[in-house]
């Protein structure tokens, strides 16, 4: 039943996805023709972004750590002033909140010179209709677009952060780790950032691709090689059958239904699910409140949370877990590398107690 349910919530984010994806394709055939100045087809696929996505922004996510600097009011506009159509332009260019990754001018500039153009060529009436031009007729100015500047340091930063990822991800090859789930994660996540690393035209792409980076370099971290049993132990016997002393039987009645929860929530966090690992540290803060190493398990599955979600709620959340980590334990040495990651134990150590 929970492979099912499993199935079903894999099927229906994957329609989901699909059925989404559209918009950014035609933002960036929109953008295209913009370096081609092909103003015809950029109003077209500047329309058609629009109709799925009129929500304009420098940031503005199409799925998982992949996001857009959305401006199709702007480029619409530019290309209506380009073609003449000036109360079109200016109409978008004043639902348009900044320039896109080409900044082809201010906005305040492009609107005084639509409405300079629309004050030159006059308004047509009905009585007095518009005698077409007998000579040429004088195209309307072309906005050459400049290429997105991007910073070199950035690219390189994005470069050396894929090639941590994927020395990480060797590392775990090395410790027979390979086949688990962390590691199909993180090798897809490097896979899918190295192909946006080839494409990248902003400075947002790269920052993307580092934070994807990073987050698979954090699940190879994760990647553990599957134990393997060294020894058998012989049957017990009626004659070597262990005295348990009552204190100890007594511990595990009291707090067994917190030790099945506990053990769910670690195989929930080291498999990389980090939602569901989340959910079941913080019932557990309710029924062990004293428990330093509860919170700093849930700070860590919420900091993983913001990792792939880049949802700054997350690492509130986390921040306040680890200060509680920290109020109830002495850390000399900070989280063990054992459980954390390097990316975790930077972040627990960097938030104030």
């Amino acid at each position: 039943m929970t492979h099912r349910r499993i199935f079903v919530g894999v099927l229906m984010l994957a329609i989901a996805t699909i059925a989404s994806a559209s918009w950014y394709d035609d933002y960036d055939a929109g953008l295209k023709a913009v370096r081609a100045g092909n103003w015809s087809a950029v109003v077209s696929s500047m329309t058609a972004a629009i109709k799925q996505n009129g929500s304009e922004g420098n940031r503005v996510r199409t799925y998982g750590v992949d996001f857009r600097n959305y401006h199709p009011y702007y480029y619409r506009g530019v290309a209506n002033l380009n073609l003449g159509r000036y109360e079109q332009a200016i109409a978008d260019l004043e639902k348009a909140s900044g320039p896109g990754p080409q900044d082809l001018g201010s906005i305040e500039t492009l609107i005084s010179r639509a409405k300079k153009e629309m004050s030159d060529s006059g308004p047509a009436t009905d009585t007095q209709p518009v005698k077409p031009p007998v000579t040429q007729t004088v195209a309307p100015p072309v906005v050459t677009p400049t290429a997105p500047a991007m910073d070199p340091g950035l690219r390189q930063r994005a470069t050396a952060a894929l090639n941590a990822a994927r020395g990480k991800l060797a590392a775990a090859q090395q410790r027979k780790a390979n086949g688990t789930p962390q590691y199909a994660q993180a090798m897809s996540i490097v896979t899918d950032a190295t192909a946006k690393n080839a494409t990248a035209r902003t400075n947002d792409d790269l920052n993307a691709i580092i934070q994807a980076a990073e987050s698979a370099g954090d699940l190879a971290d994760l990647a553990a090689a599957p134990s393997v049993a060294t020894a058998t132990t012989a049957p017990i016997t009626p004659s070597t059958t262990p005295v348990i002393p009552r204190s100890t039987a007594a511990t595990d009645i009291v707090l067994d239904d917190a030790k099945r929860q506990l053990r769910r929530a670690l195989e929930n966090y080291f498999a990389g699910e980090f939602g569901d690992a989340s959910r079941d540290f913080e019932s557990l803060t309710r029924k062990l409140p004293g428990n330093a190493w509860i919170w700093a398990f849930l700070g860590a599955s919420q900091y993983s949370q913001y990792a792939f979600e880049a949802d700054d709620s997350y690492k509130t959340a986390a921040q306040r877990s680890f200060r509680e980590a920290k109020k109830l334990r002495r850390w000399r040495d900070g989280l063990p590398s054992k459980y954390f990651s390097k990316r975790i134990r930077r972040a627990f150590d960097d938030t104030s107690s």
